[in-house]
């Protein structure tokens, strides 16, 4: 009797403790708003991220970047419009996640074990690292031990948290936070020897050596890690949910993949000479020819264009090879013809019948193919045949892979000299091994152009940061916050 008596008075207590847990909890939930179900409501996912020439970014008058791309793909997902706010750098982003006037913040993020406690950790789709950069020329730190002046690093706190913990190695370590300049602008200061050195992201700075060659690698200063998206915390999380199972169908259907390739697999291969070769163009041949490239760019941006052109006579107007081809696109006579231009030396008329060709050839690329990738499989049969490229695409598809993913058919080129595969296709051998370098040069070429000219306006930008008589300043310290 005084065991069932007792088992009763647990029983009672164990009631009560329960339901003081659990209605306190219900009033909680009931309180906070479930923010999968506001987005749904209003219609509209508000996205925030900083400007940044691989993220996100405004090119030809839209806007453009990895991180814009897949947000739409993923508000899509949900059946809701985009919003894009853009910040100036994450310690606003954050800001702005918690405050509630973004639901998701997306700019290359890296996985912050900190922030886990203030903030829902989204998907990963890339990894980046920390590095540390000076200007070519200079003597090349390899530790911190041998950094002698401070560092320049771009507000956030992920950095300082890393580099208060290398100075208990590295008592004299230095850096300098600047909160009015992006990461691209930190790294021009670099590159134009403006300061000493930078710590930036590994994909940051690979874009900006396409550009300024003169930008070089010290070393790693952290390791590679996961980048992700973030949603401020949330009893719910519903829409963190939606994120990672959106991610998982972009990264299984080859979306994420097709966006790396468009927006920075092409800066793997970088080639100083080449780059310091190619800006020299730039800046002293390409404003001969400009006009003509905006002229006749129809459908593509004159970058395209132009970038083309360098790669096929490096804008030389009476070029000529050892096979006939001959002008600034190097035209064989009977695409000449076709496209009726007369003189292929004269620049006006090669590139105008280069162009049109070009275009003619993106027509006839099958409408499976997304539309920006559809430049990339004209540009292969502009160098090969159309031919060739029908080929790639039927062995691409023989060996498991999509013809109508360009990362899947590039890979395949090379293959179409090899004599197992070439001696079974319509058109046999090819030299695509030729046509895969040829496509990916132009894409650097062209990513180098558009860069070159807003750069130069960004620069134009810092300038006026650093002339005392518009800054009241001597130097450019007021505009940097001191650690170390």
């Amino acid at each position: 009797m005084k065991g069932l008596l007792l088992r009763a008075v647990f029983a009672i207590g164990l009631l009560l403790w329960a339901i003081d847990m659990i209605f306190p909890w219900q009033k909680m939930m009931s309180e906070e708003k479930n923010h999968y179900v506001t987005v749904l409501e209003k219609g509209e996912l508000v996205v925030g991220t900083v400007n940044n020439p691989v993220y996100y970014f405004i090119g030809n008058e839209v806007e453009q970047g990895l991180e814009y791309e897949l947000s739409q793909a993923f508000a899509d997902y949900l059946g809701v419009k985009l919003q894009i706010i853009s910040l100036d750098n994450n310690n606003q982003l954050f800001d702005a996640l918690q405050s509630g006037k973004i639901d998701m913040a997306a700019a290359g993020l890296r996985y912050q074990t900190e922030k886990n406690k203030d903030f829902q950790t989204g998907p990963s789709y890339t990894s980046a690292s920390w590095q540390l950069v000076y200007r070519m020329g200079e003597t090349r730190p390899k530790t911190f031990a041998d950094v002698t002046s401070p560092m320049l690093i771009p507000a956030g706190g992920e950095l300082s948290t890393l580099l208060e913990q290398q100075k208990q190695q590295f008592p004299n370590l230095s850096w300098q936070v600047n909160d009015s300049m992006t990461q691209e602008e930190i790294l021009l200061m670099v590159a134009e020897g403006k300061q000493a050195y930078a710590i930036a992201g590994s994909i940051d700075i690979a874009s900006v050596q396409q550009i300024k060659p003169h930008l070089n690698v010290a070393f790693d200063v952290s390791e590679e890690s996961s980048v992700h998206w973030y949603f401020s915390k949330n009893t719910y999380n519903e829409l963190q949910a939606a994120s990672l199972e959106f991610m998982h169908s972009a990264l299984e259907t080859g979306l994420v993949a097709r966006l790396e390739e468009k927006y920075f697999n092409h800066m793997r291969n970088f080639d100083y000479v080449d780059a310091r070769t190619y800006l020299d163009a730039i800046e002293n041949v390409l404003p001969k020819y400009i006009d003509y490239f905006k002229r006749y760019s129809g459908e593509l941006e004159w970058h395209t264009l132009a970038a083309i052109a360098y790669q096929e006579s490096h804008w030389n107007e009476a070029a000529t090879s050892p096979t006939g081809v001959r002008g600034i696109m190097m035209l064989t006579k009977d695409t000449a013809e076709r496209m009726k231009v007369q003189d292929r030396t004269d620049p006006e008329q090669s590139i105008r019948g280069g162009a049109e060709y070009l275009h003619l050839l993106m027509r006839q690329i099958p409408n499976t193919v997304h539309r920006d990738d559809k430049i990339w499989y004209a540009l292969a049969a502009y160098n090969m045949g159309l031919g060739h490229l029908l080929d790639a695409r039927r062995l691409t598809k023989e060996l498991g892979g999509n013809p109508d993913n360009w990362l899947d058919v590039k890979n395949n080129l090379p293959l179409l000299a090899e004599k197992r595969y070439y001696s079974k296709l319509k058109y046999g051998y090819a030299r695509g091994y030729e046509a895969h370098a040829y496509v990916e040069n132009i894409r650097r070429y062209m990513n180098s152009i558009s860069k070159h000219y807003r750069l130069k306006e960004i620069e134009k930008a810092i300038d006026r940061k650093l002339t005392p008589a518009e800054t009241g300043s001597n130097t450019a310290d007021q505009y940097l916050i001191q650690h170390g």
